[in-house]
């Protein structure tokens, strides 16, 4: 319990995207990624989703 409390505050002041232990990248992609507006956002997740398809697994279910 004790190490439970010493992290805990050990996190203080610590934005949420670095407590994850992503890399400088990842955290400068996420940054950008709050900058954009909603549609924005949600024109690159649609692209994200489209780029990321399995084009086999649309073979299946056709």
């Amino acid at each position: 319990m004790l190490d439970r409390t010493e992290t805990e505050y050990a996190c203080v002041g610590v934005t949420e995207v670095e407590a994850l232990g992503l890399s400088k990248t990842e955290r400068s992609l996420i940054s950008r990624y709050r900058l954009l507006s909603e549609q924005e956002q949600l024109q690159l997740r649609r692209l994200f989703d489209v780029l990321t398809s399995n084009p086999e697994d649309q073979l299946i279910t056709q």
